[in-house]
């Protein structure tokens, strides 16, 4: 569906609404000559967009068609130098067409090279401002300008690469980012200050401190929110308006016509040559306030501060942020560009940050929310921890029970030996070393191979005297012997893991690193174990003179005497196993299942849900009163509540969403809960006792993004209903909740709401449309200027720019009122919007939202204390009994659960197949089915103790 949407989707900006089309060239040309004069800029054809490989031959094919220099990865390079690029890292490569000069007398030659970019670049071409810091380090490089020839706004100027599937994900920067993913939000901050307004604090936040974080490599987009965009308005008196005799569209229209420069090429004046420049932008309050509207003969001509009130004033918001529970905050989500290093990045924005703050105006401080390299951090130390514990009482185990310490450290050699090989696997492959593919390592696999080999020396060579070339010739018939065994077992153990190696979806993602990983850890330990150790044994471990420990013999001993007794008592033995297995069978079958195992992240994520009509100002109370009952709770450090969605959304919600950042003390030191399920359930009663008209469910940073890329709902478990009618969608998931909120293991029921917003409609009527002679764009472009305004340009203030916009407030906020806003005809006249069209207040749908093309409304679950699989299907049983759909109706379960059942399929074909091989291994290697099944017979009976564990 993606794919389908990309392809023949209608896209929209996201800064002004209107539908993106093809840009003209011309238009193209004019939006490049619009930067300042004597910008100097590279006009750059893009290529490659953050794709794995070296690409020597692309190189080599532009060099052949006379282009000299690249931009790779942000560095100018030289196509003749010898270019080489890391085959695992994603890469962004643009060749560079031409340099110039922002000027009307290049206006010929940059009309070659934007021809030339956009032929080689598929349509779309960067323009790239030289940086003019001076060098500075500290200075944000100047943003690229993207243009396409194929999917622009030219009311905006803005330009969009073209559409793909991937951009369309459930959290990617303005909806359209091709290098973001899911889990790109690394850090998060606050910008505050006593000293000054909501506004002084956005621009400060978007003009100086997000470009210096740009600049760090890793990073692809930094998300403000919060505060108040500046912007110039324009807002304009319906009655000296109709006084002087004019309408909205005078006033766009001067405006529009009065804020821009133009070149006029050149002149010779004798051996100099003079460029011919036009300077026309709007600079202040007053330029704007004295551009001319219309003069009449006689009269003195009309400007706009005669029919409107010119000031600096605030975007319409739609959404805000709290900090504390004190007051509003301004916020900086740094966003990670995709296949980037985690730790790496994070790190650089910490050093940037600190740079930043040196340079902050007095007063102004920036405070850390959320630091992903606090979490990268505990991960590595907890696999440095198992790794280092791991070796040490493997090390232990071993000189204890082979009596021999100089042996256990010729063992343990074996682990360096092999993770040696398996991190040069790793980057041979591409994983990452994290705790899913380190983390996992079992250093008792890796070291099964060398314990065998020394075993068997060990029992060959006691009592004997070698040295020298007899010891290790002696050694090495030994370790051959035993090579074919060890080699047999290994490979066996590294099958084990080749189901793992099957999945896909996030599954494979989750799993197959550590599969990976742990078969090239194997491997690597088999090559020690057949071809090292054995020489490392003749230089560390010399023939024993006599048999083991006094208490290992008396061991040996014991067991034999076991053995003895048992082979005595078979049918016992074999029936004992028997009823083992069965039990271990029902068990099984009963036993409840997991999709991925949960990580504790350190941080929780509370998400508040309110009545779709509810205001913003409304919200911010709640968001205050709430955050104000999680600091009464000693866990908590720190709170951040985001309400709805910033001016260019990242997520589209409204005022009736907010996601509150919750940053949590150690767990050590918790007093209110022992477990995060119980001090999330704690929150979520709290909150929901105290603070009205709200509902809590609560997850953690990560979880709660992995939760959203899987199936768009940040919930353990997703059903979805489908359906036509809203009322009945929305009458049955309000039963399906009713129904399932008493199952144990139930935590946060969620439902969507779809129904219940406010509405005031105005629907066109065609037939006085054309009595008077309207068009429904002039109609509706009134509409548009009452609260969002219509943008006529920019204002510059040096390298800063903001809107302009001219607004007609209506005199109150009901239907009555917009019916009084003047609306121009055809012929020059204007008659009310009343007169046109047919307002009425009401209930509207909050939502629509349409999934494989049919209407559905869907109920969000997170589990407490209880597996996802027998919630599921113990859910799944009573809402089949209790909720009666109707014809034409039906529910589907995802979320964890949909890439459960996944994988649970797959592996139903693929294990059966991978022990069907291992069965046939051991039968090559005995070349006899009794005793290839009396070892195979050790399988079913492992699972028993697994089983036991799980209990």
């Amino acid at each position: 569906l993606r794919v389908l949407y990309a392809r023949v989707g209608k896209g929209y900006c996201p800064q002004c609404g209107r539908a993106i089309t093809a840009q003209t060239r011309a238009q193209i040309l004019e939006q490049i000559l619009s930067l300042p004069d004597g910008t100097r800029f590279l006009v750059l054809a893009p290529l490659i967009r953050g794709q794995k490989g070296e690409y020597r031959d692309l190189f080599k094919d532009l060099l052949k068609q006379g282009f000299v220099r690249a931009r790779v990865d942000g560095a100018v390079v030289r196509l003749t130098d010898d270019l080489k690029l890391d085959r695992q890292m994603r890469h962004n490569i643009e060749v560079v067409i031409d340099r110039l000069t922002a000027s009307p007398s290049n206006r010929s030659r940059l009309a070659e090279a934007v021809e030339l970019a956009l032929r080689q670049g598929g349509g779309n071409l960067i323009i790239a401002p030289e940086d003019t810091s001076g060098g500075d380090p500290n200075a944000g490089r100047p943003a690229d300008l993207q243009l396409s020839a194929h999917y622009a706004c030219t009311h905006c100027q803005r330009s969009f690469e073209p559409p793909s599937p991937q951009m369309f994900s459930f959290n990617s920067p303005q909806g359209m980012c091709a290098e973001c993913h899911g889990l790109g939000e690394i850090y998060t901050f606050v910008v505050r200050s006593n000293h000054h307004t909501p506004m002084q604090l956005r621009t400060l936040l978007d003009w100086e401190i997000v470009p210096r974080l740009r600049s760090v490599p890793g990073v692809v987009e930094v998300n403000t929110t919060g505060g108040d965009l500046k912007q110039y308005q324009v807002l304009v008196d319906r009655q000296r308006l109709v006084a002087h005799g004019l309408t909205l569209r005078h006033v766009i229209d001067a405006l529009r016509a009065s804020n821009q420069n133009a070149g006029g090429g050149y002149l010779d004046r004798g051996p100099e040559s003079y460029v011919v420049r036009g300077e026309g932008l709007l600079r202040d309050e007053k330029d704007i306030g004295d551009v001319v509207i219309r003069v009449v003969p006689g009269q003195s001509p009309v400007l706009v501060r005669h029919v409107a009130e010119v000031k600096v004033g605030a975007a319409l918001r739609y959404g805000i942020i709290t900090h504390n529970g004190k007051s509003e905050a301004v916020a900086g989500t740094v966003m990670m560009i995709l296949g980037a290093n985690s730790r790496d990045v994070v790190r650089e924005v910490g050093e940037r940050i600190e740079e930043i703050r040196r340079d902050l105006p007095a007063g102004v401080a920036i405070e850390t929310i959320y630091d992903r390299a606090d979490f990268v951090g505990r991960t590595l130390k907890t696999v440095t921890t198992n790794l280092i514990e791991g070796a040490l009482i493997v090390m232990v185990v071993l000189a204890l029970f082979l009596g021999t310490l100089r042996g256990a450290v010729a063992v343990v050699l074996g682990i360096p030996a092999a993770m040696s090989v398996a991190l040069l696997g790793m980057r041979a492959f591409g994983v990452t070393g994290d705790l899913m593919s380190l983390g996992a390592i079992d250093f008792g696999f890796l070291v099964d191979g060398p314990i065998v080999v020394l075993e068997a020396v060990i029992t060959a060579t006691t009592g004997r005297r070698l040295i020298g070339a007899s010891r290790a010739q002696e050694y090495g018939k030994v370790a051959k012997l035993a090579a074919r065994p060890v080699a047999f077992a290994v490979a066996i153990i590294m099958l084990v893991y080749l189901p793992l190696l099957t999945l896909e979806g996030v599954e494979g993602k989750m799993f197959r690193p550590m599969a990976l990983t742990m078969a090239l850890a194997l491997f690597g330990a088999l090559l020690y174990a057949i071809f090292f150790f054995p020489a490392v044994l003749t230089w560390l471990v010399a023939p024993r003179k006599q048999h083991g420990p006094v208490w290992m013999d008396r061991l040996a001993a014991a067991y034999a005497a076991m053995v003895r007794t048992v082979i005595g008592k078979r049918a016992w033995l074999f029936g004992g196993s028997l009823v083992l297995l069965l039990v271990t069978a029902w068990r099984f079958g009963t036993a409840g299942a997991e999709f991925v195992p949960r990580i504790f992240e350190g941080d929780a994520v509370v998400t508040i849900r309110r009545a779709p009509s509810i205001s913003l100002a409304k919200a911010r109370e709640l968001d205050l009163a709430a955050e104000r009952v999680l600091h009464e709770f000693p866990e908590v450090v720190t709170t951040l509540a985001m309400t709805g969605r910033s001016e260019i959304a990242v997520d589209v919600v409204g005022a009736d969403n907010t996601d509150m950042f919750v940053r949590l003390r150690p767990i050590e030191t918790w007093t209110s809960a022992k477990t995060f399920d119980e001090l999330s359930e704690r929150f979520k009663n709290t909150i929901e006792n105290r603070v009205p008209g709200t509902y809590v469910s609560v997850s953690q940073p990560i979880e709660d993004r992995t939760n959203e890329l899987i199936s768009g709902s940040r919930a353990d478990v997703s059903i979805q209903i489908y359906g036509t009618s809203l009322e009945e969608l929305a009458r049955l998931a309000n039963e399906l909740r009713e129904t399932i909120r008493g199952i144990q293991g139930t935590g946060d029921v969620r439902v969507e709401r779809i129904l219940g917003q406010p509405v005031i409609s105005a629907v066109v009527d065609r037939q006085k449309l054309a009595t008077y002679g309207v068009r429904v764009e002039d109609a509706f472009s009134v509409l548009a200027s009452t609260r969002e305004g219509t943008q006529v340009g920019k204002i510059y203030e040096g390298a800063r720019r903001f809107d302009l916009r001219v607004l007609q407030p209506p005199s109150s906020a009901t239907p009555e009122a917009l019916g009084n806003l003047q609306v121009e005809t055809m012929n020059g006249n204007t008659v009310p919007l009343r007169d046109v069209v047919t307002l009425s207040e009401g209930d509207g749908p909050a939502a629509v939202r349409r999934v494989n093309r049919q209407r559905a409304v869907r109920v969000d679950v997170n589990l407490r204390g209880r597996d996802l699989v027998s919630w599921v299907s113990e859910a799944q049983e009573k809402v089949v009994e209790k909720v009666p759909l109707p014809p034409g109706y039906h529910i589907t379960w995802g979320g964890q659960f949909e890439n459960f059942n996944r994988a649970q399929q797959r592996l139903k074909v693929v294990i059966p197949a991978v022990v069907a091989i291992i069965f046939g291994m051991l039968l090559f290697m005995f070349r006899n089915v009794r005793v290839a099944l009396a070892v195979f017979a050790t399988v079913p009976l492992a699972i028993t103790g697994g089983m036991l564990g799980l209990l």
